[in-house]
């Protein structure tokens, strides 16, 4: 009986801190964001920019980006990291490449290569989960390690690809909206779903709320951990196939600049990198606001390294505000 109950004093709290005026104000605050953002290159491009073209082009652009953050979300808000993305996009896309230029059908090269690519959420899982070393230090090592293959097996060369269902998957267009859109907003609203209406979503936040409580509520403190790894490099091969689609080429590069873009999408968004603290819609308007100011510097045919710059700055003040916050929690 009293397990029950601290198990239910557990869901109650984090259901406190999972949907509280903090989070409340920080969307506001990242709506009031997008807002002016779109403001601003819609006066410097007023004729191409605030279309329902560009909008669509927009939201195809964040789907890579859009998929690797709503699995990074929950894994963050549960106190653990995977800064592996990048890597596991790079390889996927290599794999793609190499499986497709030997005769394979582009389907079973889709399932094989995803299944790769999650198999390194299975080792990040169990070295961080079971052996119990840093998941910053785990998954950064793996970062390198799968880099390298993916240099190694494609030489660092890059591979045009061309194949009947990518080229489905970027061209069909149901109701004039893109294939590529409909599984991002699916994807989202998945995670969102998870998220505020499961059990698994409470048992996320109680875990990086308060490891322990967790533990001594019932909750799988290394099943549950070990699953998301998993999810993450999941989404992250998924995403690599996305690319693929949407480049229509393999390369090992082509996951570099993905690491820095989802970390700062999820702190951008309000998730906490103490852990217990966050939210997809939190994320979802902040992937919305990085897409945003990729597509206006390419209208405003401004420097990709300019982009780069203005991330990483997001990313400071994102996790400034993350700190300060944290602070003022504490002291009150």
């Amino acid at each position: 009986m009293n397990r029950l109950k601290r198990k239910n004093k557990t869901s109650n709290d984090v259901e406190k801190k999972g949907f509280d005026y903090g989070n409340l104000l920080r969307s506001q605050g990242l709506l009031l964001m997008l807002v002016l953002m779109v403001i601003f290159f819609r006066i410097q491009d007023p004729k191409y920019f605030f279309t329902f073209d560009n909008f669509i082009t927009i939201l195809v652009g964040a789907t890579a980006l859009g998929i690797m953050a709503s699995a990074q979300t929950p894994l963050i808000i549960s106190g653990g990291i995977d800064v592996s993305v990048g890597s596991v996009v790079a390889l996927t896309t290599v794999v793609v490449g190499k499986l497709l230029a030997s005769g394979m059908a582009s389907w079973l090269v889709v399932v094989l290569s995803i299944l790769i690519g999650t198999s390194i959420g299975v080792l990040n899982g169990f070295i961080v989960v079971q052996l119990g070393v840093n998941p910053f230090i785990t998954t950064l090592g793996t970062m390198s390690f799968f880099s390298g293959l993916a240099f190694i097996l494609s030489a660092g060369q890059t591979v045009a690809i061309r194949a009947k269902l990518f080229d489905w998957f970027l061209y069909t267009k149901p109701f004039h909206i893109p294939v590529l859109v409909i599984i991002l907003v699916v994807v989202m609203g998945l995670a969102l779903f998870i998220e505020r209406k499961t059990v698994v979503g409470r048992n996320i936040f109680a875990i990086g709320g308060n490891r322990e409580a967790a533990r001594l509520s019932g909750i799988s403190t290394k099943m549950l951990p070990l699953g998301l790894y998993v999810v993450s490099s999941f989404s992250a091969s998924v995403a690599g196939v996305v690319l693929v689609c949407q480049l229509g080429s393999a390369s090992p590069q082509l996951g570099t600049s993905y690491l820095l873009s989802v970390v700062t999408a999820v702190i951008l968004g309000g998730t906490s990198l103490a852990g217990g603290r966050g939210s997809i819609a939190g994320t979802a308007i902040a992937v919305g606001i990085l897409a945003t100011l990729s597509n206006g510097f390419a209208h405003l045919q401004l420097p990709s390294y300019g982009q780069t710059t203005a991330l990483g700055a997001a990313l400071i003040i994102a996790v400034l505000v993350d700190q300060t916050s944290l602070k003022i929690k504490q002291k009150a």
